[in-house]
């Protein structure tokens, strides 16, 4: 599902909102949850997950493919962490 077919769920789930009016709440929810992750601060959804910053050190990582080692800077990756009720319900449709 991409930003494109939320806002076609929301235009259906709620009629009475025009559909720039979806796309402009959808475009300013993603800015908001981004500019936070980016400021280092941790977004929770109950029932879906967490995401967060992650610090990785700098390093050497290793090309799978070939196995030439190559130097790795620091930098800060976002972490995802599923909530409870999105583990049980991906644990009923994966069985």
């Amino acid at each position: 599902m991409n930003r494109s077919d939320v806002i076609k769920k929301l235009s259906e789930l709620y009629p009475k909102l025009s559909r720039k009016e979806v796309e402009h709440i959808v475009k300013n929810l993603y800015l908001s949850i981004c500019s936070s992750i980016a400021k280092g601060k941790r977004i929770e959804v109950r029932g879906f997950g967490c995401f967060s910053l992650k610090h990785r050190a700098a390093g050497e990582v290793r090309n799978p493919r070939h196995g030439v080692a190559v130097k790795s800077a620091e930098r800060h990756v976002v972490y995802f962490r599923a909530g409870k009720e999105l583990r049980e319900r991906v644990d009923i449709f994966s069985r």
